[in-house]
């Protein structure tokens, strides 16, 4: 079955947004929790963070677990 074109246009922006030192979906969501608190906070993101953030911003699964906790989160704090 071909792509469409939805998923050739993922694609390339992931590979097109990939660095040397990107980070793996696996060690994004060991840290995407705190990651969420500290935006929930709105405390600055040490140099780990924003590659969890990098990671979340090219990865569309990581970040559909890190706005389900986003809003967990956000639901605790109401």
């Amino acid at each position: 079955m071909p792509l469409s074109k939805q998923q050739i246009s993922t694609l390339i922006s992931l590979v097109v947004n990939s660095t040397p030192d990107s980070l793996s979906c696996d060690d994004c969501l060991v840290n995407v929790a705190e990651f969420a608190e500290t935006e929930l906070m709105g405390t600055s993101l040490c140099e780990s963070m924003l590659k969890v953030k990098q990671h979340l911003n090219n990865c569309p699964c990581c970040n559909d677990e890190y706005q389900s906790l986003l809003e967990a989160l956000r639901s605790l704090n109401n």
